[in-house]
């Protein structure tokens, strides 16, 4: 399992390294972006709708962004491409489509781009391909406006190292992630009137994210082979959890799974069945009291199944649980930066998935940073099974 060590922490200072690259983006383009978004949600009477138009992992990267939005703005309702822009697009009031597309080929987005284009909407688009469809779309549409990453995808075709430790297009979906929480902080900056052209707010959230990630490369060494040997030698089934932005990290790992040709459910997907012996639950919960995350994890072990949380909180009702079944070497808790560790901390519990004002408004740290973990642990896992790329995007839906 050395080897695997080694992979991980190779792994996740590739993806330390992709956060870094979000400081070289020209900050002219990002000031852009936050002051057509100031635009948008600067307060007036008016309801105004934003359409989150993106599938895939590129789709749980911006809804959390659309979460963010939801929380702090009472008049603007988010929707995504479960909800047709036809159906809500309204006339006279402010429409704002907003697409991820790595590969700029997805074609339930670019339906949805073409969409708000007939109806006369605003759209910005964030790529990785300036040759892609929705580039085009977006580009020569008067009411559009682009921001190209260079970042790798899963459709790119080259041979590099690094495809081995980020398959499948780890580097976009991750760099939207951490754009897009980073520039809601110069967004609210620039709302109190405080507009900067280098965006001071943007370069040191950022700065921050890959701080805290490089916590991760030090993780002990024996933990995390103790954990891979649980995780990965076992023909069980997979069923992964999470609420809210943690839900959206744990809904990315469960696809993974997939692609490692792995029998994996999203807890409450309609599908999912019940626990047995041999199957895996894995608990994604930043403060580990969570009501759902803790009732899974009492059901799985009732009926024999394996526990395995990701969690940052050493004092919460989930590591107390599984120190009482004799399991607390199989949690991990990924590392926050001290100033941080006093949000992951107690044992206080809610009995709703409805998010509580601290939730809603708290710094998305751990998620950031279960984000880039679970994305290494793929990398580790593709490696321990002897899965390629080309492989992994054959399983891919």
């Amino acid at each position: 399992m050395s080897g695997l060590i080694e992979t991980f922490r190779e792994a996740t200072v590739l993806q330390c390294e992709f956060l870094k690259k979000l400081q070289d983006l020209d900050m002219a383009d990002v000031a852009a972006f936050s002051d057509s978004m100031v635009s948008f949600l600067s307060p007036t009477p008016d309801n105004k709708f934003v359409y989150g138009l993106a599938a895939g992992r590129s789709a749980l990267s911006l809804y959390s962004f659309l979460q963010l939005i939801q929380n702090h703005f009472d008049n603007v309702f988010p929707f995504t491409l479960e909800d047709p822009v036809q159906r809500h697009y309204r006339k006279g009031v402010k429409n704002l489509g907003l697409a991820i597309s790595g590969s700029g080929e997805t074609s339930s987005v670019n339906k949805y781009i073409e969409d708000v284009i007939v109806h006369g909407g605003e759209i910005k688009l964030i790529t990785a391909n300036e040759h892609g469809t929705a580039y085009k779309l977006v580009k020569d549409y008067d009411k559009g406006s682009v921001l190209v990453f260079k970042a790798r995808t899963k459709y790119s075709t080259d041979k590099e190292s690094r495809s081995r430790l980020s398959p499948l297009g780890t580097e976009f979906e991750l760099e939207v992630l951490a754009f897009l929480n980073a520039v809601f902080k110069d967004i609210q900056s620039r709302l109190k009137g405080i507009c900067d052209v280098s965006c001071p707010e943007y370069r040191s959230t950022i700065k921050d994210f890959e701080e805290n990630a490089r916590l991760i490369v030090d993780m002990d060494p024996d933990i995390l082979e103790h954990w891979f040997n649980r995780l990965l030698p076992r023909s069980g089934r997979y069923v992964i959890g999470g609420v809210g932005r943690s839900g959206l990290v744990a809904r990315a790992f469960e696809m993974r799974f997939t692609h490692l040709n792995k029998i994996s459910y999203w807890e409450r997907d309609f599908n999912t069945p019940s626990f047995q012996i041999g199957d895996l639950y894995l608990p994604i919960s930043g403060i580990g009291n969570t009501y759902e995350a803790l009732e899974g994890a009492m059901h799985a072990l009732s009926k024999g199944a394996d526990v395995m949380p990701i969690t940052a909180n050493r004092s919460s009702r989930l590591v107390s649980l599984m120190r009482k079944h004799g399991r607390t070497d199989d949690i991990v808790f990924v590392p926050v930066k001290p100033e941080y560790s006093g949000l992951f901390s107690g044992d206080t519990s809610a009995t709703t998935w409805l998010m509580s004002d601290y939730t809603k408004f708290r710094y998305p740290i751990f998620e950031i940073n279960a984000s880039i973990f679970t994305n290494s642990v793929v990398a580790v896992g593709a490696e321990f099974l002897g899965m390629v790329e080309a492989g992994m995007r054959r399983l891919h839906v």
